[in-house]
């Protein structure tokens, strides 16, 4: 995505965003919340059309790898670990006292019951390494460029999505923010759409609050992530993404 994707889930003066290639725009938007490294609460809401639940989160990232992903609540889910090392991937579930390893059978699954996977975590800068970018078209709004970006697979790229459509903002502060994801399938159907708002400084940067997946072949179902807070370029070191870390929390 994450993601999005988490995931869940910087350029341009009018001037200064021409500049930049759209590979760079991409990158740029795709480390929005993320930076070198970063640490945020959240919300995560998850509502099908017979029920709906809301997690509390908290998530560390280091670089483009690394991440640690500690649920608060709700009870039943009160100190579920996620940690991603590289291209590995553990789950640690106090109930049952058990560390998991995530295969590579599980990345398509859900990842706590959302509309996101394990592969949205584990591939949050895909969509910037294994994917070839073609501006469709730029249009000037009101204080800021957004820009409507195709991305289509490298040869050979290990990718979920046959086709990504992007809409990202350009702003004269130098910034870049994703608006709007949609992902499509091999066959080129629509899978899911991502739409991006909320758009306010946070923790220094312009970055979008408000995260809403919704799977275009389960009507009344969707995911919404809410960001309460978020800081960026702190110290973590390497040793927080460690299995030794994982049984602690943030202890």
């Amino acid at each position: 995505m994450l993601s999005t994707v988490c995931l869940l889930f910087i350029s341009a003066a009018a001037t200064a965003s021409a500049e930049l290639s759209l590979h760079e725009i991409v990158d740029r938007a795709n480390k929005a919340l993320r930076g070198e490294t970063s640490h945020a609460r959240l919300t995560m809401t998850i509502v099908t059309p017979s029920w709906r639940r809301t997690l509390n989160i908290e998530g560390f990232n280091r670089g483009r790898d690394m991440a640690f992903i500690l649920i608060h609540s709700p009870p039943k889910d009160k100190g579920n670990v996620t940690l991603r090392r590289h291209n590995e991937m553990w789950l640690w579930l106090p109930r049952v006292e058990r560390v998991i390893k995530v295969p590579p059978t599980m990345m398509h699954s859900s990842w706590q019951g959302s509309d996101f996977t394990y592969e949205d975590i584990i591939k949050s800068d895909s969509i910037v390494k294994d994917y070839e970018h073609r501006l469709l078209d730029k249009t000037p709004e009101e204080g800021r460029t957004v820009y409507r970006i195709e991305a289509l697979p490298k040869p050979e790229a290990p990718v979920v999505w046959g086709k990504v459509i992007l809409r990202v903002a350009a702003y004269p502060s130098d910034e870049v923010v994703a608006l709007r994801e949609e992902d499509y399938s091999e066959r080129g159907e629509l899978v899911r759409t991502i739409a991006l708002s909320g758009i306010e400084r946070m923790g220094g940067r312009l970055v979008p609050t408000r995260l809403e997946c919704q799977p275009h072949k389960k009507p009344g179902q969707r995911t919404i992530l809410a960001y309460r807070d978020i800081e960026f370029d702190i110290r973590i070191d390497d040793s927080f993404f460690s299995l030794a870390r994982l049984q602690k929390g943030v202890r």
